[in-house]
């Protein structure tokens, strides 16, 4: 990369890592060393129809000047969205640098990722954010104890940018009280809540409290800890995915239709993307926060596993097999159901217990008649 930039030859990346690692601050390198014109825009405030445009006006520069197309947080664009950039990085029309701090694996497109060289940025050492420190205090002039500062690189977990941040809150804290020195006073000042910053603990903090409100049916909770990931930076994709295994788990069989939403919700999302996909998850959020609640289907497939890991090496029985003359009874000849076993005989164990809960009360009727003897012990 370094090369590329000293020799003025830029190459399509993508820049992935945590934030405040530098991912940005590589355009004043490029702007320093280069004569490339600078496109800047962030995806979650810019539209297909502008990446278009941008593109036009490359492809009319082709020759005269060469284009960098920065795209911040370019995981915002969904992947069918992302198929937009693939014109004009594959002509060469611009080269192309998308920031992430998502696995690019997972929020890009295999195509755009087989055209882009993916650069992957680290979490700053205490080492380094200690320098950037030291030379933001040479700057602005307001001392720091030793303590406070060791405060301030803990909290910052890496990222050089809340580092500077936090220190530039504190020393307006300091000039406003008439202080020349940011001690352990200043810093409580400045809150634990207002240090917060989403990290990987909040995110399962958060996560947590979310699928939890859902499943104990409070919409107007489970909207709020939403809404606290959004405004932290979470992937939509990531709140689709638990709602679809949410409907599955907490939901089940009392509402079938659930998982449908939930489905439907997480393929909207992938093809709206923010901000608008929010709307969605809204609508789904409520619903599977208000639907009837049953884990039987849950219980059932941890039962059956369970047992399977300890009889793995039971035969199927022989009437199941595809052997002419093995018995079978094929349901269709018998009206749709005929009374025969599929277990191996050894197993006498039951997984499935159906709730008296909204549609499954009903399942669980059609179950009952089936297999009455399988209700003897309820």
């Amino acid at each position: 990369m370094r090369i590329s930039i000293e020799t003025n030859n830029l190459f399509s990346a993508i820049l992935a890592g945590p934030p405040g690692t530098g991912k940005t601050s590589v355009l004043n390198l490029i702007k320093k060393y280069t004569d490339y014109e600078i496109v800047q825009l962030n995806a979650a405030f810019t539209s297909v129809e502008d990446i278009k445009k941008w593109e036009k006006y490359a492809y009319n520069m082709k020759g005269i000047k060469n284009i960098l197309l920065f795209i911040d947080e370019i995981h915002r664009f969904n992947k069918k969205q992302q198929d937009v950039f693939l014109p004009g990085v594959e002509t060469g029309i611009y080269t192309l640098y998308g920031t992430t701090t998502e696995s690019p694996q997972h929020v890009l497109n295999p195509a755009l990722l087989s055209r882009c060289r993916v650069l992957r940025f680290k979490k700053l050492s205490e080492k380094d954010l200690r320098i950037i420190l030291e030379k933001a205090i040479s700057y602005v002039g307001m001392e720091v104890t030793e303590n406070v500062k060791d405060m301030i690189i803990r909290s910052s977990n890496g990222d050089a940018r809340f580092l500077i941040n936090t220190y530039e809150i504190l020393s307006n804290i300091a000039k406003t009280i008439g202080k020349n020195l940011i001690d352990e006073e200043i810093f409580k000042m400045y809150t634990a809540d207002e240090l917060t910053k989403y990290t990987d603990t909040e995110h399962y903090n958060l996560a947590s409290a979310f699928i939890k409100s859902i499943r104990g049916s409070d919409p107007d909770a489970a909207l709020y800890y939403m809404a606290r990931m959004i405004n932290g930076g979470e992937d939509p994709r990531f709140i689709a995915r638990r709602l679809v295994i949410l409907a599955s788990e907490d939901i089940g069989l009392a509402d079938p239709f659930a998982l449908v939403l939930a489905t439907a919700t997480m393929q909207a999302v992938e093809s709206v993307g923010l901000p608008e996909c929010i709307l969605n998850l809204s609508e789904c959020v409520i619903y599977l926060s208000l639907a009837p609640k049953s884990n039987s289907s849950y219980e059932a497939i941890n039962k059956a596993q369970q047992i399977a890991q300890k009889t793995m090496n039971l035969n199927v029985p022989k009437h199941l097999l595809n052997i002419e003359g093995s018995g079978y009874k094929y349901p269709h000849s018998y009206g749709g159901f005929v009374k025969q076993s599929y277990l191996p005989k050894e197993i006498k164990e039951r997984f499935y217990y159906p709730k008296n809960i909204a549609k499954e009360s009903k399942i669980a009727e059609i179950y009952r008649k089936l297999w009455p003897e399988r209700f003897n012990d309820i």
